[in-house]
């Protein structure tokens, strides 16, 4: 039998707690905030909202009043904001009067009209010295709470009243009796913000005082009011503070509900259920929408903001270097910063406000609002609601790397359109004309780019440790890094770097820079490039860089071949055709450039052939599968898409998926080859496709096609053979069937491919394709062959590896072995060795590497499929497991 609840015994949610109150929880602030006061020192407690605070100066008054000091507590938000500066002062006096029984030795208002001759904080410094200091004949330590409202006060500003605290501290030194005068600042704001005014002397006087969340050996006591309402108290607590992360307001709540007999089978269902689950209705008292509220509150900073936290959300931790952002989203309470590294504060955050909040935010933004919604009011009629021009040129540009909604994508796609028909029009009517025009801007491009030195043209796009290529990653070690490789201080630049990746030991692109100074530093360093779709998909590219970042580093430590270490060139082609053939162009230029990995998808990969062609030099693509690349100079890591069709054609059909749907894109030849390869071998087999949807169509309406193949087309699975531009589309698909599920209805099978292994299909719909979404992949960690390069790339990088990270590292084994057979590699000599190479399974990621006469590795696809699991993308609950041999056969 459980023991019986303490009696009175009430958690607190929401405000300060009483000093009776049994949950208080006493943490190392209680006593470094006492400790400080007691020996004088001007102490500031500057924290998020609902952490403690207030709570905090109601314990550590009464301790100081118990030891004879004289205390007394300012709240400025009961003072106002929107008041005249003499108005705050008389507030400020009254309030100290009101708080040290000083009614009977002044008359306020008297006072304070003598003294008209002087400025409103000239009279406050003479009623602290002349009042306050000579009745008062003991220690004072005055504790001014919500301090951050001075931050919002309309008429005046703040900064003369903390550059007078700070001269009652500098005044001890002339005047003994300021040594008895003490102030406690608390607050949601920084030192650095309470003077504003940047050429007068920032307030750097007192001592900080850390004011963390709860730690399981001080908060233990919480444990006694779950007494008689759980079997294990303590077990409890700890999964509670495993979710809040000690955030007390959050850690206060959870317990509450448990004590009030709210049945749950576990913490995490409570979470879920009571916290996380529909939040903006269950937030009260408010908590979750204070923190959107604050980040949301200066729509300019909001974007910088969501830019820094999404590069979290992703790393899950990065550098901690006190920006002003980075304060501003830890004043928020999101994030918290420990030893050197910021971090989401608790996975309540993380779930509540995850990458689907933070593209919805943005998209609230978005500078078309307007545009569209009058567009999709007409029907999607009104052609002069589509934008042109600047406005069109901005709304892409703005929309780049982000993950927008279909409507998004429709309504820019139709835009893009409308402007190219336009253009159609004109060269018709102009066409005559243009044909006579000396096209002198042309030439001139065509005459003075290729002079320029590799690298030159647009010089934002490429990397061996100048800059970085992901926008929003900060790191004060990195960025010295970067000055010390351009001035060719190769020696200092190894140095930073190091550090660097001791901030962020799992970001790829650091060992790159990392590995590229030491190869400088060395002499004569080996030359291959990377080419990577950072702001089309950049948690994609980090992918990528995994594999490479791997390889370069385990041959650089190995020592090279004959002395000589590599280095990578890191090139962004936006997943763009004509970018990619820029950025090919310039890395051509580049004689040192042996060989180049990429492109990402099939499309690039087919722009750049020629030049590659051209150029002599090899291109071996980790990601690239439409059959219809074809080249002397191209080569892949990666199954084609012939094996992923006939994988997943066979896995169809012995599931007795006699019947399917294919959505798909008829523009895009990786989409093209899968259909034609697949629609081959499931016909052969007596397989048939009812029906194919263009994913690109801007009129698609993603659920009314899921009805339609469930309902009218009695189809047996949805084949979805989408490029990784359509991978919203694809999520709206799978939200449709979780509905159909819920509501009792029939759940249509998805089958896919390689583009469908993608962390946003886990963190977005894993629910929605639980059990329910196979897909045939290259390479998959959990396969007995993979087993030791998935563990050592998962210790290094953490969670479940992605066949694009395997691929990328046999691309670049394949090249290092190419290289290493040549005493003077050329692009030649690496090109003639690719052909011959065999590389053993220890050596790779698992499997042994070779290339056919077409430039293919022979590697037999796995299926594998989504369930719920830990270590998959940011805490999803998801992630992907291999389909049994028995249920292909069941």
């Amino acid at each position: 039998m459980n023991p019986a609840p303490l009696p009175n015994y009430e958690y607190k949610v929401g405000g300060s707690l009483a000093l009776d109150a049994l949950t208080y929880v006493t943490r190392q602030a209680d006593e470094d905030l006492y400790q400080g006061l007691m020996a004088g020192e001007f102490c500031y407690v500057l924290n998020s909202r609902q952490m403690g605070k207030s709570s905090l100066r109601v314990r550590i008054m009464e301790r100081l009043q118990a030891d004879g000091i004289t205390c007394a507590a300012i709240d400025l938000n009961e003072i106002g904001t929107d008041i005249t500066q003499g108005q705050w002062y008389t507030g400020v006096i009254n309030s100290l009067i009101s708080e040290l029984n000083l009614d009977g030795h002044i008359d306020l208002v008297s006072w304070w009209n003598s003294q008209k001759l002087l400025s409103p904080v000239q009279r406050f410094n003479k009623f602290i010295e002349e009042v306050l200091l000579k009745q008062i004949s003991g220690k004072i330590v005055i504790f001014i709470d919500e301090i951050d409202s001075v931050l919002s006060l309309k008429n005046f500003s703040p900064d003369d009243f903390f550059a007078l605290i700070r001269f009652c501290y500098n005044q001890r030194v002339d005047n003994s009796a300021y040594k008895r005068l003490t102030f406690c600042l608390l607050g949601v704001a920084t030192p650095s913000y309470l003077i504003k005014d940047k050429r007068r002397t920032p307030f750097n006087i007192g001592r900080a005082i850390e004011l963390n969340g709860f730690q399981f050996h001080e908060a233990k006591l919480l444990a006694n009011g779950l007494e008689g309402k759980v079997s294990n108290p303590k077990v409890v607590l700890q999964e509670v503070l495993n979710w809040t992360g000690g955030q007390p307001f959050l850690t206060q709540k959870l317990c509450n509900f448990i004590s009030h007999d709210i049945k749950v089978s576990s913490v995490e269902d409570l979470v879920r259920a009571r916290i996380i689950d529909n939040w903006q209705s269950q937030d009260y008292p408010q908590h979750l929408k204070t923190i959107s509220d604050r980040i949301l509150r200066d729509k300019q900073l909001t974007v910088k903001l969501l830019g820094i936290y999404s590069t979290l959300l992703q790393q899950k931790e990065i550098a901690a270097n006190d920006s002003p952002e980075q304060m501003e989203l830890r004043l928020s309470g999101l994030v918290v910063k420990q030893q050197s590294k910021l971090k989401v504060y608790n996975p309540i955050y993380e779930a509540v406000f995850n990458k689907e909040w933070i593209n919805k935010t943005l998209t609230d933004f978005r500078p078309y609002r307007q545009e569209l919604e009058e567009w999709q009011n007409s029907n999607r009629q009104d052609k002069s609601k589509l934008l042109r021009g600047h406005k069109l040129r901005h709304a892409q540009a703005w929309a780049r790397a982000k993950e927008l909604t279909v409507q998004d994508y429709q309504f820019l796609f139709a835009s893009q359109e409308l402007v190219a028909k336009s253009q159609q029009r004109l060269l018709l009517v102009f066409a005559p004309i243009i044909l006579l025009m000396p096209i002198v801007a042309w030439q001139s491009q065509q005459i003075i780019m290729p002079l320029l030195p590799a690298y030159q043209a647009e010089p934002e796009l490429f990397s061996q440790g100048e800059r970085t290529l992901f926008e929003g990653q900060d790191n004060f070690n990195r960025d010295r890094g970067f000055e010390a490789f351009k001035n060719q201080n190769y020696t200092q630049a190894v140095d930073y770097f190091k550090k660097a990746i001791q901030a962020s030991p799992k970001n790829p692109e650091l060992y790159i820079f990392y590995n590229n100074a030491k190869a400088y530093q060395k002499g004569k360093p080996l030359t291959l490039a990377i080419v990577i779709p950072v702001t089309a998909r950049r948690e994609i590219a980090e992918e990528v860089l995994r594999g490479l970042a791997q390889a370069q580093d385990s041959f650089n430590i190995a020592g090279g071949v004959n002395g000589r270490l590599l280095k990578i060139v890191m090139a962004n082609n936006s997943n763009q055709p004509n970018q990619a053939k820029k950025v090919v162009r310039e890395l051509i230029k580049d004689e040192n450039v042996v060989g180049v990995i990429g492109q990402f998808d099939s499309t690039t990969s087919q722009a750049v052939l020629a030049d590659c062609e051209k150029a002599g030099i090899a291109m071996i693509s980790p990601t690239s599968t439409s059959t219809s690349l074809k080249s002397n100079v191209f080569f892949r890591t990666v199954a084609s898409d012939k094996e992923s069709a006939e994988k997943l054609a066979n896995y169809a059909l012995s599931k007795n998926y006699r019947k399917v749907v294919v959505f798909w894109n008829p523009d895009d030849i990786y989409s093209q080859s899968l259909n034609k390869e697949f629609e081959k071998s499931f016909q052969e087999r007596g397989g048939q496709i009812i029906r194919r949807i263009n994913l690109a169509l801007p009129t698609l309406n993603p659920s009314a096609e899921v009805l339609l193949s469930t309902f009218q087309d009695q189809a047996d699975a949805a084949v979805l053979f989408p490029n990784t531009r359509f991978i919203s589309v694809v999520n709206e698909i799978t939200r449709t069937q979780k509905k159909l599920v819920n509501s009792g209805s029939k759940q249509l099978p998805l089958l896919g491919v390689d583009a469908l292994y993608d962390p946003e299909i886990l963190r977005s719909t894993g629910e929605a394709v639980e059990n329910n979404l196979v897909l045939a992949v290259p390479w998959f960690a959990g396969e007995e062959n993979s087993k030791k390069f998935a563990d050592e790339a998962s210790e290094r990088w953490g969670g479940q590896i992605s066949w694009r990270t395997a691929t990328t590292y046999d691309a670049t084994q394949a090249f290092i072995k190419a290289i290493s057979m040549s005493n003077n590699p050329t692009r030649q000599t690496v090109l003639k060795n690719l052909k011959s190479i065999n590389i053993s399974s220890n050596e790779t990621s698992g499997h042994p590497l070779h290339f056919d006469d077409k430039g293919d590795c022979q590697q037999e696809p796995v299926l594998v499929k989504v369930v719920r699991g830990r270590g998959g993308p940011f805490e999803s609950g998801f992630i992907f497991e291999q389909v049994k041999d028995e249920d292909i056969n069941r």
